[in-house]
């Protein structure tokens, strides 16, 4: 497993994502203490990516464009 710093991440990002697409496991540290662990999904096809659409709640009233313009016209 590999170690790196949150800025040697933001200056070498291409690198750390080849590094895990790689296999490998990257623990993410700020001022020496580990914050975060970075591993590769795996295949996209073990991958179960939920049904965003499906799960969708249809909103029901005005949109809030329609509201903001009602909202300016007395002040125009």
């Amino acid at each position: 497993m590999k170690t790196a710093t949150v800025g040697e991440i933001q200056k070498n990002f291409a690198r750390v994502l080849r590094d895990i697409n790689a296999g490998e496991e990257v623990t993410v540290t700020k001022r020496g203490k580990p914050v975060a662990r970075i591993t590769a999904l795996g295949p996209r096809s073990q991958i179960d990516w939920p049904d965003f659409y499906a799960e969708a709640v249809e909103l029901k009233g005005k949109p809030a464009s329609e509201i903001v313009i009602e909202g300016r016209e007395g002040r125009f």
